[in-house]
């Protein structure tokens, strides 16, 4: 028996694709300066160096426990059914490319409902299987250009090779597609996923979405690993599968649709910010609805959705996060209600919000969005109470416009504005925090302040940097009742040259006792 090894029979045989991009390439051409002899010269040498592969190839004595080569006559019967075999594998290599051209286009029409303009010639290939391939191939929408796909293959059946009248286009791989998308061309996915092609498949590769909006200014781009459409004929679904980036951070798209009506099931999920999203959608003539499930920071919230005039409108069952996102023009709005949230989950290393900060998803200059925030309680913190923020972003910029919160009926603490900031040199919240004492007294009595220590006053203003990757705090500019002291300035400082954490409650307490004795004197 033979001893069959798969890189050794790929190459004995890589001299037939070198025939048929070189020989036949040149054979076809109207190239004159290369004679006919010449060219048949080129492919008897290259059969001769097949037969001598051949040739090389050795058998297994069981008797003997040893390899030996084979002789002529069994090396050219083999050989001879090889090239046989293959022959008829070659014979697309003589079609004609005009010929080709048609036939691919139409079945693609037919089969995918795609329009396909080549803008280079279609050769042909073998291995691993018979294919037509081509470069700078344009993929058309509603009589627009959607994309430009860098090298295509379209595999092709075995049946009836003598025909060129007969071609059947079976898979189709595109290789560094571009898509250029905005809000009138994106039914094209839609359309993709309704294909009538029960047996074939199309996948695009190592591609990029462009997504933009009606001037034609860049949204984002989404970097796309794998994009198939197929058909899963076990289930009856037809489905689609994508693997993909968004601002850095990886997605997976999962989409199945039963070809007995429209309804879609849709999963999207991402490891890196802790996001698992499904949802079933329904279809009347007037607008999508239907309700999806959003698992984050190990919670689950059902949603019910509407889409219709060019929005999309969300409410959470409970009705505690509710939205709309505009597509003409792009404006995102919501309202986010939590009762309870973890420290953990806002400010440490692997926090939602450290992931999303690093995805720089927030800071894409043409995101508009306003997102308003209420939190009941946050732990460790459980003085805090009634926390009331409006977020917006826009510019590159993510600002918090105003926030209020109450600490134990006593300190009404609030900004006018925050900015989030993320740079080489880290993230930051940078803004200014007003401190108006409702209660002195009260506050006084919790932290045990002295009583010859008590002096009253009426608000704290400080200017602020808190590096969330450090957890570190910068107090700067600290003035009471507008007043700056310098005693309080060199307080400060000296606490800004600390390592104290900031959300350390002892500590917190420590630094509270000692501004009121050095205030006092």
């Amino acid at each position: 028996m033979f001893n069959f090894n798969k890189k050794k029979f790929r190459k004995i045989l890589s001299p037939i694709n070198t025939l048929l991009d070189n020989f036949f390439g040149n054979f076809k051409s109207s190239n004159k300066h290369a004679p006919i002899k010449k060219k048949f010269n080129y492919l008897d040498n290259k059969i001769e160096s097949f037969f001598d592969k051949i040739r090389n190839l050795k058998k297994y004595n069981q008797s003997k426990k040893k390899f030996y080569y084979l002789d002529n006559k069994v090396a050219i019967s083999v050989a001879c059914s090889v090239l046989l075999f293959f022959s008829y594998f070659l014979i697309p290599a003589f079609y004609k490319e005009d010929k080709i051209k048609t036939s691919l286009i139409n079945q693609v029409s037919d089969k995918y409902d795609m329009n396909i303009v080549f803008n280079e010639k279609v050769k042909y290939g073998l291995f691993p299987k018979p294919f037509f391939y081509t470069k700078n191939l344009d993929i058309k929408y509603n009589n627009k250009v959607l994309a430009n796909s860098g090298y295509v293959k379209f595999y092709i059946s075995f049946n009836n090779f003598f025909l060129s009248e007969n071609i059947l286009s079976k898979n189709l791989i595109f290789q560094d597609t571009e898509f250029n998308i905005n809000s009138n061309n994106i039914s094209f996915f839609l359309k993709a996923l309704n294909s009538p092609d029960k047996e074939n498949q199309f996948i695009f590769k190592k591609s990029k979405f462009f997504y933009k909006d009606q001037n034609e200014d860049l949204l984002f781009l989404s970097k796309i690993d794998n994009f198939s459409f197929f058909y899963d004929d076990v289930n009856d679904l037809q489905k689609l599968k994508s693997n993909f980036e968004v601002f850095n951070i990886p997605f997976k798209l999962d989409i199945t649709k039963n070809i007995l009506d429209k309804n879609k099931n849709i999963k999207l999920s991402s490891k890196k910010i802790r996001l698992d999203i499904e949802t079933s959608v329904e279809y009347d003539e007037a607008k999508i609805s239907g309700f999806f499930d959003i698992a984050s920071i190990n919670k689950k919230n059902l949603f019910k959705y509407v889409i219709e005039d060019n929005s999309l409108n969300f409410l959470s069952l409970e009705k505690d996060f509710k939205g709309e996102v505009n597509f003409k023009p792009f404006y995102f709005s919501t309202d986010l209600n939590f009762n309870y949230i973890s420290q953990k989950k806002i400010f440490q290393s692997e926090s939602l919000l450290i992931d999303l900060l690093d995805s720089e998803l927030l800071n894409n200059p043409n995101l508009n969005a306003s997102i308003n925030i209420k939190i009941d309680k946050i732990d460790k913190f459980e003085y805090l109470q009634d926390f009331v923020s409006k977020i917006h972003l826009g510019d590159g910029r993510i600002l918090m416009k105003s926030f209020n919160t109450q600490w134990n009926n006593s300190v009404l603490i609030k900004s006018n504005e925050i900015e989030f900031l993320n740079d080489i040199e880290g993230k930051k919240l940078v803004g200014e925090i007003i401190f108006n004492f409702e209660d002195i007294e009260k506050f006084f009595r919790y932290f045990q302040i002295k009583r010859n220590y008590r002096d009253v006053f009426e608000t704290i203003k400080l200017d602020f940097v808190y590096d969330l990757t450090l957890d570190k705090l910068i107090i700067n500019n600290l003035r009471i009742d507008d007043k700056s002291l310098k005693k309080i300035d060199k307080f400060i400082n000296q606490y800004n040259k600390s390592e104290i954490n900031s959300f350390n409650k002892v500590t917190i307490r420590n630094f509270i006792k000692e501004f009121f004795i050095v205030y006092a004197g």
